[in-house]
């Protein structure tokens, strides 16, 4: 298969970091130009490919198919849909969208232009991801009670612009694609309500620390984001015959090392190892694979503008 042609929109820490080893190690997409108002980073991304100090020169260039979005959140939407109009498939960081109108917005040029566009929650390429998923369809575990998710760090610096809300900063949109929406795409999106909140602003004003509690299906679930709480990560889930867990500290960024599960039926405990992967490869052969016309899972849409309107309904009751 001839390898799909990406080109990166903004060339940060993420890119550097997530998708550029990833695409160097595969054999089915590489990197063939990056965009960067900083020349000497888009070259630092595309030793040998093609560097752009503007975003429109890029997706001008006709040899490149796919674009990777990884700028600031509140940048997101715009650039995915000049993208799209511009006959690129997409691949943006998430979250996708500020909000749920943003995202049905490009939705409508997603089905405009027939081009791909898939937010990059890469943890759910995983396949502890995966397999977490399959114990609980699999009814094993009995109907879900309960469901603790928590994805936290600290040592943010006010510099970062996960501190600025202007750009999309704050802990919701930062870490809540993880653990805020798993409950979520983990119970196949049942009804939810009596949704509560508790939120510690940072002094820019952008939510620092946010818990939130509400009612999934048949289970009573809690989920944590913190930019300023020691690195904090957990996925446990009980249902009335036993439970699942991320074992570790690595429940939503399990990224080139060995991880585990563990499960409880009846009493009886077991641990699932999993062997070290690089998700966000994954994911992007997936993306492009889907490209190049073959069977390849991406996260539909759907998902992502059901997070969008769930993010929505936390802020509410955040104001």
């Amino acid at each position: 298969m001839e390898k799909v042609r990406w080109g990166f929109i903004g060339a940060g820490s993420i890119a550097k970091k997530a998708l550029y080893p990833a695409l160097m190690n595969s054999q089915v997409g590489e990197i063939y130009a990056v965009a960067s108002r900083s020349a000497e980073l888009a070259k630092s991304l595309a030793p040998s490919g093609r560097i752009y100090t503007s975003y429109d020169d890029l997706l001008a260039d006709e040899n490149v198919e796919a674009i990777y979005i990884s700028l600031p959140n509140s940048l997101h939407i715009p650039w995915s849909i000049k993208a799209m109009q511009a006959g690129k498939h997409v691949l943006c960081e998430k979250p996708v969208g500020m909000n749920a109108d943003e995202v049905r917005s490009a939705i409508a040029v997603q089905k405009e232009t027939g081009m791909l566009f898939t937010e990059a929650s890469w943890n759910r390429w995983h396949p502890r991801t995966i397999r977490l998923k399959e114990i609980v369809a699999s009814g094993v575990l009995g109907n879900i009670k309960s469901i603790r998710t928590a994805f936290t760090y600290d040592g943010l610096d006010d510099g970062n612009i996960r501190t600025a809300p202007e750009l999309g900063g704050g802990g919701l949109y930062d870490l809540g694609p993880y653990s805020v929406a798993a409950p979520l795409w983990l119970l196949d999106f049942a009804p939810h309500k009596d949704i509560t909140s508790k939120v510690t602003w940072h002094p820019l004003g952008s939510d620092e620390t946010v818990v939130v509690k509400f009612t999934i299906g048949t289970a009573q679930a809690e989920a944590m984001t913190s930019m300023n709480t020691p690195l904090t990560l957990y996925f446990d889930v009980v249902g009335e015959k036993g439970s699942v867990s991320t074992g570790g500290n690595d429940a939503f960024n399990s990224h080139n090392s060995a991880s585990t599960l563990e499960i409880t039926i009846d009493g009886k405990t077991s641990i699932e190892n999993f062997a070290a992967c690089d998700p966000y490869q994954l994911m992007a052969d997936s993306f492009s694979r889907k490209i190049r016309g073959g069977d390849a899972w991406l996260m539909p849409l759907s998902e992502s503008l059901a997070f969008a309107q769930f993010f929505d309904e936390i802020f509410a009751t955040l104001k």
